[in-house]
């Protein structure tokens, strides 16, 4: 009924799906307006340069009116650029705080993979054996770190050669799912050398977002870096570096963001348009043509 705009209403819907207090901080944000306050600077400079086009196009005759250039025009549109890439950047931590960190867990057979999603989810949800390919397929489980930080956790079946069809399988999930991961937990043996299936995962990973972490430090440990006892759940050294890789993410409760998918893949698409208006103008394009993008990026 013109009371609340479409972003509050969702946002309603938010605190209502909230399930934890940083998740009910955002929707409330949300139902203040946040997202609103977010986007109407952008909408003003949009118009702007939108008005600025037609005013020329409309009447060139009048003299008191500046002319509007490409080599004017461009640097509102990189500014504008720019603002948009922190928002979405901005929206990327919020999603991570409102559904969680998927984390998988990785490493060839035996280096402690199970024991490590047990001893962080503090209960006896992965079978442990010495049998080599224990894990066959995936096992979850969810935990929430000291300061709001959830770990959606996927336990992935140990990647190795193996005949074994079934376990082929699991290992073909594990890689499905470390594409997918927000973050990576690769589990070595600290206890031994690097065998060959953990230089693989190690170049596999590499650029991604991970953490190395060498289990068996109860039996002792030659390599440096952060190094754990799963059996023992001495796991701090790993939880310390989740914090110091995640806890900058926080930083969205104090800020407006986009609050849905919905909303991301709007701004997403606007983005598009205006890198297309960008490109037309670096390229000499006439402006009533760039206009076309420009009223593209505010539908």
């Amino acid at each position: 009924s013109g009371r609340i705009d479409l972003t509050q209403a969702e946002a309603v819907n938010d605190m209502i799906q909230a399930n934890t207090k940083e998740n009910a901080q955002l929707a409330m944000a949300g139902i203040r307006g946040s997202v609103r306050k977010l986007l109407d600077p952008l909408i003003e400079a949009l118009l702007d340069m939108i008005a600025n086009i037609e005013v020329n196009i409309d009447y060139p005759e009048y003299e008191d009116i500046e002319e509007i250039t490409q080599e004017k025009l461009l640097p509102k549109a990189r500014a504008w650029i720019r603002e948009i890439e922190g928002i979405l950047q901005r929206a990327d931590s919020g999603q991570i705080i409102r559904e969680g960190i998927q984390t998988a867990i990785i490493g060839r057979p035996n280096v402690g993979k199970s024991s490590l999603l047990n001893a962080l989810l503090e209960e006896e949800k992965a079978i442990v054996t010495d049998i080599a390919g224990t894990t066959r397929d995936i096992v979850e489980g969810h935990i929430r770190l000291e300061g709001g930080l959830q770990l959606n956790l996927i336990d992935t079946a140990g990647i190795r050669t193996t005949q074994d069809i079934i376990e082929q399988k699991g290992i073909e999930k594990s890689y499905q799912i470390m594409d997918q991961a927000d973050l990576i937990i690769i589990v070595l043996d600290g206890s031994e050398p690097l065998q060959e299936e953990d230089e693989r995962l190690l170049a596999m990973t590499e650029g991604r977002t991970r953490i190395v972490a060498w289990n068996k430090a109860d039996l002792g440990t030659a390599h440096e870096g952060i190094c754990i006892s799963a059996k023992h759940e001495d796991i701090h050294p790993l939880t310390d570096e989740i914090h110091r890789l995640f806890d900058e993410h926080r930083i969205v409760l104090e800020q407006p963001s986009l609050a849905n998918e919905r909303q991301l893949s709007l701004m997403l698409m606007a983005k598009s348009a205006m890198l297309h208006a960008i490109d037309a103008m670096e390229s000499g394009m006439e402006l009533e043509l760039v206009e076309i993008d420009l009223q593209e990026c505010y539908t």
